[in-house]
């Protein structure tokens, strides 16, 4: 194949993989086909059932980046600006007597740059003219698009969907909206916004867990139910899988705020190949101020369990 005469616009933060499929659509050929201008010693991660996974990743050596650049018809430090992978170095291509020819490495993503998401349809097609699938390189407090009302799913899972539709779900867009603000706190309390996020995370995803049995707990079944597209029927147990980030996003944006306050000076923040809070007991006034913070005034008494300790 010689030199590209289309031109395909890369997405901020998307994988290589995702950019080189794209490039293969735009010209009327295979993935597979256009992967075949690189050496590839080894072979993408598949799911059980043998379907390759959407977060597959590719590194490329130099030439190999060239090949890409070229096929794009953009300068290698406009790929280098977008891609987070594209510069990522690989001994096992990048030196020896073969570093002279385009060659390419399968990774999972999570090992290269961090979790994956698809990216929504409707802002590829309006950046780039293809409404096509994207993948992307997406923390989980960035999963929403603000201008379609789209939760962008993880796109390592073996289910067909690539987003939630949260446009009736206000206080999910409203959490989004709320992050930054809530992400700067952390920065000028010295605390990384991923720390806090992560914490909050794992407090709100064990609630999570627990509400199934929770009598006094209508907010979530309800906003499960809305985004399966009104009722999650005979499939729960699979929507409450799939929807739960999408579904304690608030709660978890509310947590990490909470958290960031002064006056929550009970939770000790500590590391131990994660991070993990402390409380003082179940009932302390700590677990029901916090309970009350997100709107469940009655968890006071269930964060002795719910909390990681």
């Amino acid at each position: 194949m010689a030199a590209g005469v289309l031109r395909t616009v890369p997405l901020a933060g998307e994988l290589t993989a995702s950019l080189i499929s794209r490039v293969a659509a735009r010209y009327g050929l295979t993935t597979g086909g256009v992967l075949r201008l690189w050496t590839c010693r080894n072979s993408p991660a598949r799911h059980d059932g043998g379907g390759a996974r959407a977060d597959a990743e590719v590194v490329l050596n130099g030439a190999g980046r060239r090949v890409l650049a070229e096929l794009c018809r953009m300068e290698p430090k406009v790929l280098a600006r977008a891609l987070p992978a594209f510069t990522m170095d690989d001994p096992k291509i990048s030196t020896g007597r073969e570093a002279g020819v385009a060659q390419a490495r399968w990774r999972a993503a999570g090992t290269v740059a961090g979790p994956a998401a698809f990216g929504c349809r409707l802002c590829t097609a309006r950046r780039t003219g293809q409404a096509l699938r994207a993948v992307r390189y997406l923390p989980r407090w960035q999963r929403v698009c603000l201008r379609h009302g789209r939760w962008l799913l993880d796109a390592d899972a073996d289910q067909p969907l690539e987003h939630l539709d949260v446009r009736g779900a206000a206080e999910v867009v409203a959490a989004q909206r709320r992050w930054p603000g809530v992400a700067r706190r952390a920065v000028r309390a010295g605390v990384e916004p991923e720390q806090a996020f992560t914490l909050a995370h794992a407090v709100v995803a064990r609630w999570w867990e627990q509400a199934l049995y929770w009598e006094q707990e209508e907010i979530w079944p309800r906003r499960l139910h809305h985004l399966a597209g009104g009722n999650a029927g005979s499939r729960l147990a699979w929507w409450r899988i799939v929807g739960r980030d999408a579904a304690i996003f608030p709660e978890v944006v509310a947590v990490a705020q909470a958290l960031l306050e002064p006056a929550m000076a009970e939770v000790a923040w500590q590391a131990s190949g994660g991070i993990r809070p402390r409380v003082r007991g179940a009932d302390d006034a700590f677990c029901h101020r916090l309970g009350e913070r997100v709107g469940r005034a009655w968890l006071g008494p269930e964060l002795g369990v719910a909390l990681l300790r």
